[in-house]
């Protein structure tokens, strides 16, 4: 399967002094001043459309339930990074 490209984290995430490091194949372990660690990530499907998951460690389940697939990587970055906002930092 084709890698998806590395994530453009929003501006918001860049404002709360975020940082995405690397922690495997399309996935980023996500770091900021008084919030979790959390873990996001894309997985390409079979028809080729991406999915993206948030995790709280790398052996925790998804946290949220995919109910879209995405045609771009990046629209599957957003979504992570979105997900990661509503369920981490609020």
């Amino acid at each position: 399967m084709e890698q998806g490209k590395s994530p453009t984290p929003p501006f918001w995430f860049r404002q709360r002094q975020g940082k995405a490091e690397p922690a495997g194949p399309d996935t980023y372990r996500l770091t900021a001043p008084n919030l979790g660690e959390a873990l996001i990530s894309i997985q390409q499907t079979t028809n080729g459309r991406w999915l993206p998951v948030l995790k709280r460690t790398a052996e925790g389940p998804n946290l949220v339930e995919a109910g879209d697939d995405f045609a771009t990587p990046q629209e599957a970055w957003d979504a992570a990074f979105e997900w990661y906002r509503v369920h981490i930092v609020v």
